[in-house]
This record gives structure tokens, sequence and C-alpha cells, in this order.
């Protein structure tokens, strides 16, 4: 059975921040499960856009390290503009439309890990909260 398991809400970035520090909410990061992981994107600020067609991104284990990481980089590449990989990595992954660490390493360039270790320390001061999803009975069987 393939779900939803949680959710990362980041928000609060470049300008407004509400007094709960995700306030608004600029990009909301979907995990699913199935036999593998994968994030996907929900923007709420319109303004973002993914590198390339970037909709899919599957951690090369689930809750591997990086697998944030690289759905904020993927996902929101505007937040990362002063990381000097990025415009190279755009370049790379321009038609790609799923990033697949786990069975398609060889289609990650190798720019990929380059970006990962420049954006971290902007990726640190990101306002991320997480939320796990659990079903609701409302009929108490």
């Amino acid at each position: 059975m393939a779900g939803y398991s949680s959710i990362f809400c980041i928000g609060g970035v470049g300008g407004f921040q509400g007094c709960d520090g995700i306030n608004p909410i600029n990009l909301q990061i979907f995990v699913g499960n199935s036999d593998r992981m994968w994030l996907e994107s929900h923007y709420v600020d319109r303004t973002l856009r993914p590198i390339g067609k970037i909709r899919i991104i599957i951690p090369e284990v689930p809750d591997a390290l990086h697998r944030l990481l690289d759905a904020c980089i993927a996902f929101a590449p505007k937040y990362f503009q002063e990381c000097p990989s990025l415009e190279k990595v755009k370049e790379e992954l321009r038609d790609t439309k799923r990033l697949d660490f786990d069975s398609g390493k060889d289609k990650i360039p190798a720019s990929w890990e380059s970006l990962r270790k420049e954006a971290t320390l902007i990726f640190e001061k990101l306002n991320v909260f997480e939320a796990k999803l659990n079903q609701i009975d409302f009929n108490g069987t």
C-alpha cells in the first residue's frame, strides 16, 4: 500500500515571518511510502519553481540524511541562488522529471554533490517543520 506518511513545511523565507516562524508557508514537501520512499512538492508561494521539470525525488534509502536538503534544492532552487554550482546543475537537469538517488544514481550529475555542500549553510537557516500524517477514524472503530 502506498501513501503519504509525513509533510515538511518550509516557510517564513524572504521577508515577513509570523510569530511561529513558519508563516507564511512557502513550500510543502509530502513524503510518500511504498516499495521506496519519495518526496514531492506543493507550492504555496507561486514564485517558486523546481529545477527543470522535477516533481519527484527518491532518496537513496528511506530517511536518508540528505533527502530533505536534496528536495529543497530541487524544488526551491530560488533559495540557493548564491551557490556557485547551481547554474551548472540547472543546465544538466533542465529536462529531468525525477531525481532518483536510489536506482537512478547514474543520472544524478556529479556537480550535485558540490551543490549539496554549498547549499548546506543556507538550508540550515530555513524554517522547516515536520508533521506526521495519521488518519482520523471518525467511527471510533
